[in-house]
């Protein structure tokens, strides 16, 4: 393993346990939401107790409030479970309060039977929430504990009420949870112009329901209304689930459901139950499919075309490919009319309205001091090989590198050099090299173990956000001989078409860097923001580099000599409340004195399937300053309603039902601790 790699792979250890405490959001739902309104959104995830609020990416969006949901008790007894959901029907069906009480009291004991009676905060103040906050109270109740499977780093929950204002750009944004001293990386999110639907977060099911399965409370409730294009749809994948949505379409629309999953919970810390791989299906008023997608490309998530031969109902449906699902299965899908609505989606613009693209997947432009070579192409045709002869005047390394899939095209690239030419035609001219792919770019092998029990681990350095980036191949090669060379680019599966687009450099090859932040979000402390940064130092770059000052903010933290990691502290000259995005650069000097100066991408560390360690490409480099807490303060139960159960001496050290045996009742019609405090 190289020295660079080894001190990126420690570098991200080490982020990973300074980061155990920064709130983990996992999943929001819904997913997205229309400007000019106000939504309740639902966050799972992890370590947000101490979660003082959250910003939101761009203008005209905040959160004006933030609500904590507590933890609950998981194995109350019966009576409990009973009594509570009575009372949750009871508000339901706007049966009224029968006590002036602020609340319906809880019974002063469980029956003798049943000793496990557990206080719950929020039980106490059922009378006080809203629907979203009673739902949360039955799918707690009513789900059985390992239902889909136990998933601690989704199970804690926290409840925003976003507004949005009637001005606000549409497209993606990115919501950020801030505790006293931290920030949690940026998690996407979108606002769009179009009306929307939203699947329940829990449906509750009617009194009685324990005759129903539990698949049927799970499902969409029957009262979603048939739909007109344009609409936004949010949604939750459960296991074995299949939504559905029906959509009022008109003869000669051009319908296109786009489909954003994977994007919205990209790396699992686990790997159960995996990636959320998602499916659509359309299906006519007969119940026929008649448009079907998985995938659009080589993205994840799938973009469903149709064109309407007739007015009518459709039906679309929604599922994973192998029917897995949970809490963190979310989606929103835009269905419009591409004649009316706006075009269809090129590859391109799909990809990079999901994805972010770092400094590393810009192709360099020439100027007049480089020997760069720039030749841009397109494999329009399947089994084309496009052929690109450059003249060398000097002996030299050379570097090759094709741009393609990290520009969004579909195009799998294999590039190939031969030379010299001189009157050979390409048939029988000597090939030299062959580069399909980049691995080592993106890949490293570490033993995690020991050398008696080796633990193989594949670390992924850095990955790039567009899926299969490693697909664009780059490779450098020692020319000595100056003279007419070829360099052909082909599709390794022999595809191509309209989309299938590239950029080919070549340059000759020199010492050069990448940097890296290793927290792509920073709360902002008395003007400072801190975090750690990386650098991949490549072809021999060994000198140091420096982060560059602005008029805006100075910049104190560099490189060394061949040091690979360094603190970096941010001093802005300005305050502000809310949130700021900033590009840092860094700068560097090759030994003929050129400088090198490069954008810092921001990352965010994250582990997928136990096995790949990942630098995962941040939109933006956002620094909050934190303003008054949204946070909605905890209510407590008032004075005449006892806290937690404090466990008193029974007879013989006995617990309370074997006490009571015989009599199945307390002293006096007395609880279980007021009985033995008389006693005692």
């Amino acid at each position: 393993m190289s020295s660079a790699r080894v001190g990126i792979v420690a570098a991200l250890g080490l982020c990973a346990a300074a980061a155990l405490a920064l709130p983990k959001p996992g999943y929001y739902h819904p997913s997205s939401v229309q400007v000019g309104s106000k939504t309740r959104v639902i966050m799972g995830g992890d370590s947000v107790s101490g979660v003082q609020g959250a910003w939101i990416s761009g203008e005209g969006a905040k959160v004006t409030r933030l609500v904590v949901v507590p933890g609950q008790p998981r194995a109350p007894g019966k009576t409990q479970h009973k009594f509570v959901m009575n009372w949750l029907y009871d508000i339901l069906e706007d049966k009224p309060i029968i006590k002036k009480e602020p609340h319906r009291p809880l019974p002063p004991e469980a029956l003798t039977e049943e000793t496990d009676w557990q206080e719950c905060n929020w039980w106490h103040f059922l009378d006080d929430h809203d629907n979203l906050e009673l739902q949360t109270v039955a799918r707690f109740i009513l789900t059985p504990e390992y239902y889909p499977q136990a998933t601690p780093a989704l199970d804690h929950l926290v409840i925003l009420d976003v507004e949005v204002d009637a001005n606000a750009r549409p497209g993606r944004r990115d919501i950020i949870l801030y505790d006293g001293n931290s920030a949690s990386a940026p998690h996407p999110f979108y606002i769009t112009r179009e009306p929307h639907v939203a699947e329940p977060f829990f449906v509750i099911p009617p009194r009685g329901f324990p005759s129903r399965p539990l698949s049927v409370s799970l499902h969409l409730p029957p009262d979603i209304k048939p739909q007109s294009l344009p609409i936004h749809i949010d949604g939750q994948i459960w296991p074995g689930e299949v939504d559905t949505y029906t959509l009022r379409l008109e003869e000669g629309q051009q319908l296109v459901c786009s489909l954003i999953g994977r994007e919205l919970f990209p790396y699992l810390g686990d790997a159960v139950p995996g990636f959320f791989n998602p499916v659509l299906g359309l299906y006519d008023a007969n119940g026929h499919e008649v448009a079907f997608a998985d995938d659009f490309y080589f993205l994840p998530d799938p973009v469903l075309t149709y064109k309407v031969p007739m007015d009518g109902f459709y039906t679309l449906k929604v599922f994973d490919n192998l029917y897995r699902g949970g809490p963190n299965f979310v989606y929103t899908v835009f269905c419009r009319d591409a004649k009316t609505d706006r075009p269809l989606y090129t590859p391109k613009e799909r990809a990079f309205d999901c994805y972010p693209q770092p400094a590393a997947f810009i192709p360099p432009k020439p100027n007049s001091d480089s020997n760069l070579i720039v030749r841009t192409g397109s494999l329009d045709v399947p089994g084309r090989k496009d052929r690109h002869f450059i003249e060398i005047k000097e002996p030299g390394t050379w570097h090759f590198e094709l741009y393609a899939r990290r520009e969004g095209s579909p195009l799998d690239g294999v590039i190939s050099l031969y030379g010299p030419m001189g009157n050979l035609p390409l048939s029988v001219a000597p090939r030299l090299a062959t580069w399909d792919d980049n691995p080592g770019r993106l890949y490293e092998v570490k033993n995690v173990g020991s050398d008696d029990l080796p633990i193989i681990k594949t670390n992924m350095l850095y990955e790039g956000s567009i899926p299969q980036a490693e697909c664009d191949p780059s490779g450098t090669w020692t020319i000595k001989e100056p003279g007419k060379y070829c360099v052909t680019v082909a599709d390794r599966a022999g595809l191509g078409g309209e989309h299938y687009d590239y950029t080919l450099c070549i340059s000759p090859a020199e010492p050069s860097f990448e940097v890296f932040s290793l927290i792509s979000a920073c709360r902002v402390n008395g003007g400072r923001a801190r975090f750690k940064a990386c650098v991949l130092r490549k072809d021999g770059y060994d000198g140091d580099i420096t982060f560059d000052s602005t008029p805006d903010y100075d910049v104190n933290g560099c490189f060394s000599g061949d040091e690979l990691e360094t603190d970096v502290t941010v001093t802005f000259k300005k305050t502000w409340e809310g949130l700021k995005r900033f590009d840092l650069t860094a700068s560097g000097e090759l030994p003929n004195g050129k400088t090198i100066r490069v954008r810092v991408t921001p990352t965010d560390p994250g582990e997928q399937a136990f096995a790949y360690s990942h630098l995962l490409p941040a939109h933006g480099f956002y620094f909050g300053v934190a303003g008054a807490s949204t946070r909605e303060p905890v209510r407590h139960p008032g004075p005449q309603l006892k806290g937690k159960k404090q466990t008193k001496s029974h007879s013989n050290g006995q617990n309370c039902s074997a006490c009571h045996m015989k009599t199945k009742q307390h002293t006096k019609g007395k609880s279980c601790n007021e009985c033995h405090k008389d006693k005692n």
